[in-house]
């Protein structure tokens, strides 16, 4: 593909039809802990990601809610997981653009 998705924030869409609309990898990035986006959602997310069948990783990441990364230089220190969900984004966009 000559496109990829990341999703770190945003409403998570679960209607299969509009995403059978993509034509490009999602990757997602989300907090077990966000109370903006349950469980249940991320679940619905996913299923309905593979049900379109769009290629996906969706990755929840434990101990953290919404907007657990704020800046590169939590990278820096190595703070986790933000470093782990950072390499996980930059290592998913380097599988399509190099």
């Amino acid at each position: 593909p000559d496109a990829a998705t990341v999703v770190w924030y945003g409403n998570p869409v679960t209607n299969v039809d509009e995403l059978k609309s993509l034509q490009a990898p999602v990757c997602g990035i989300f907090g077990r802990d966000d109370v903006q986006f349950p469980m249940s959602l991320l679940d619905k997310f996913q299923t309905a990601l593979n049900e379109a069948q769009i290629d996906n990783v969706v990755r929840i990441y434990d101990g953290v809610g919404h907007a657990f990364w704020t800046g590169m230089d939590q990278i820096e220190r190595g703070d986790e997981p933000q470093t782990s969900a950072y390499l996980q984004c930059t290592d998913f966009l380097k599988q399509f653009f190099g």
